[in-house]
């Protein structure tokens, strides 16, 4: 009986292992994989791997990877192959997991994070990450064993559920994703579901602080407070009257007698897209009619400046500090704070939004409001519709019910 050749041991082989539909062929004295499905288009990929008996062990792995890919990831033949040729590896055995930070870090700046961020904010846990995977001893084999090594070696110290948590370990898995996708890193590098995720993360024992608005009066009596700095009332001015994010003081610019705020918030959609400025409106207080267009007009003057420390800010992360720092220092504003618990610098922009929905005689439309806050109504609903108690439900009601609410005599 005739003993078979190499290229009918790896059909047969794969015809077993796979099923009918895959196999190779000979393409320029390369191996070429395909896959035929019926009402389908052929898929087909040349490798680099020579059309020699010899080989046969080299094809059958190769072959096994690329399809297992294709699965993992619901990608194309041609696409898992590709993915898998350009993995960055030290040695036939082992990934080159500083390489792909590097591309990992490219990738983010071009999506749209800033240098500084991913230096601060990103750079450290990804280093972490390839520590743990690059350990001489008990290093994990896969995606869910790093994050479990990484949540025992650093976030033990963190509470369950806290941002810290949350931050490090999307930011980890962030990075395996892209290994996997970009670098053709093997696919047991996939970061874990959603929910095994969410486990790591922990659920939050202590509720987070309440967002506290800056109710009228409270605006009134600093603004008042701050007579005698007048460079400090305009950013606080123009903070709380139109309902600026502090770091949004430096991207103020004046058109036509109108207030923009130019995009401070960056990420992967606006990189692409970046958004218009957007124009801004005062929601002024009833004891002081006009005080928006005021401080527009002062502001656009150049008679008074923002505070220097403001406008020197080489960052939007900054400024906003700056803010905070100048109004800690305040002898009204430290009142206030004590008055009030969970007060904060942000709660100036909180207050425009409980003014435009709770203190006039006509509401502003949802709609409306978020979109002078710069943000869609989903998220506005989110953060700024918490303000419900009981004083404030039965004021509703009698706003919108009146007389009828009274008892007859």
């Amino acid at each position: 009986m005739p003993k078979k050749n190499w290229v009918e041991d790896v059909r047969g082989l794969l015809k077993r292992e796979h099923g009918t539909g895959w196999g190779i062929e000979e393409q320029s004295g390369k191996v070429k994989f395909y896959r035929r499905v019926p009402g389908e288009r052929k898929q087909a990929v040349t490798t680099n791997i020579p059309w020699a008996a010899g080989k046969q062990s080299e094809v059958i792995q190769v072959f096994a990877t690329v399809r297992n890919r294709m699965e993992d990831l619901g990608i194309c033949l041609a696409e898992a192959y590709q993915l898998l040729n350009r993995s960055p590896a030290s040695n036939s055995a082992q990934m080159n997991w500083q390489e792909i930070a590097i591309q990992y870090e490219e990738y983010r700046i071009k999506t749209g994070l800033k240098q500084k961020t991913f230096n601060s904010e990103e750079r450290y846990r990804i280093d972490r990450a390839i520590l743990l995977i690059n350990a001489a001893k008990n290093a994990p084999h896969d995606g869910k064993g790093l994050l479990k090594a990484y949540d025992h070696h650093y976030l033990s110290g963190l509470a369950p559920g806290s941002p810290g948590r949350k931050r490090n370990l999307l930011d980890v898995c962030r990075f395996l994703g892209f290994s996997v996708r970009s670098c053709g890193a093997p696919t047991k590098w996939l970061p874990p579901g959603a929910e095994e995720v969410s486990v790591l993360v922990g659920v939050r024992e202590v509720s987070p602080a309440p967002t506290v608005p800056v109710k009228p009066e409270q605006l009134l009596s600093l603004l008042e407070s701050l007579t005698e700095n007048p460079e400090l009332r305009l950013a606080v001015g123009l903070v709380g009257l139109f309902g600026l994010r502090p770091a949004e003081l430096m991207a103020l610019t004046v058109q036509e007698e109108r207030l923009y705020v130019a995009p401070v918030k960056r990420n992967r959609a606006t990189a692409k897209q970046p958004k218009k400025d957007r124009l801004v409106l005062p929601l002024d207080l009833k004891e002081l009619p006009g005080e928006g267009q005021k401080l527009l007009q002062l502001y656009a003057s150049g008679l008074v400046k923002l505070p220097v420390g403001i406008r020197n800010s080489p960052d939007f992360k900054t400024c906003g500090a700056a803010f905070r720092q100048y109004l800690d220092r305040q002898p009204c504003w430290k009142s206030l704070v004590a008055a009030t618990p969970h007060l904060i610098p942000y709660s100036l922009r909180h207050g425009y939004a409980w003014r435009g929905v709770k203190y006039y005689e006509n509401s502003m439309p949802m709609r409306d409001l978020a979109a002078l806050m710069g943000h869609d109504l989903r998220t506005h609903h989110k953060h700024y519709g918490v303000w419900t108690d009981e004083a404030g439900l039965q004021e509703s009601a009698l706003r919108v019910v009146g007389d009828l609410m009274k008892l007859e005599s």
